[in-house]
């Protein structure tokens, strides 16, 4: 939506947009050259773009978070599963020495659900990475986008409107009150990129996170191996 109020020989442009509000001056009377309205309709398109921009970087980062919450639930499961199978070794139930015969028949039915639920564990864990492969494929688009190579909006390189200001004696609007704008717009396309750089260090965390989480996994895959036994038995 466009609003237009009149000052003395100048009126008012006020352009409503979700990233901001577009505001400068022209003069009340006098037609503008193709050149400054494509110019300022290319200014207008930016907002777009950079709008476009905060939207995915915020929803990018938040989806980061979610899976960094649901990585942390998975990894406290095998937190536990660890301190339970520690805690069957301490017993001396894992044994190797001792005869499966003379293992009572109820803790040889817990061994089993312990040894079953560390495979769903490790099934869970696998099936995360597809989840993780989601994230890993936006952000290689986002860093080849906007990080990797030439900025498509950048703030120390915005040259939309240099025409207007190298012609702005040939121009309609107001230099000063476009300038103003200008410098407004640059300060908040600096920070949607600073929103970049939050949305790098969630997704690292949450790549990291689940590395580590691999890791602890594989680990007491390997050490559950001695409660195999006790799952075939009663299979």
């Amino acid at each position: 939506m466009t609003n237009l109020s009149i000052t003395m020989d100048l009126k008012s442009i006020t352009i409503n947009h979700p990233l901001r509000s577009i505001n400068y001056l022209t003069k009340d009377i006098g037609f503008p050259s193709n050149l400054e309205e494509q110019a300022l309709l290319n200014y207008r398109k930016a907002h777009d773009q950079a709008w476009f921009m905060k939207i995915r970087f915020e929803q990018e980062q938040g989806n980061a978070l979610l899976e960094s919450i649901a990585l942390s639930d998975l990894d406290a499961e095998i937190t536990e599963l660890v301190a339970m199978l520690d805690w069957y070794s301490d017993t001396g139930a894992l044994n190797k020495e001792l005869p499966l015969v003379e293992v009572d028949i109820k803790l040889q039915i817990e061994l089993r659900d312990c040894y079953l639920k560390i495979e769903a564990a490790h099934r869970n864990t696998i099936k995360f990475y597809d989840r993780i492969a989601l994230r890993e494929q936006e952000y290689n688009d986002i860093v080849d986008t906007y990080y990797r190579y030439d900025k498509p909006l950048d703030p120390l390189k915005f040259n939309v409107l240099d025409d207007v200001f190298e012609f702005s004696s040939d121009m309609n609007v107001d230099i000063e009150s476009l300038s103003i704008d200008l410098e407004d717009f640059l300060s908040v396309l600096s920070s949607v990129y600073d929103l970049l750089e939050k949305y790098f260090v969630a997704y690292h965390e949450l790549h990291k996170g689940y590395g580590e989480t691999v890791h602890k996994m594989a680990a007491l895959t390997k050490s559950a191996q001695v409660l195999r036994p006790f799952w075939e038995a009663h299979t």
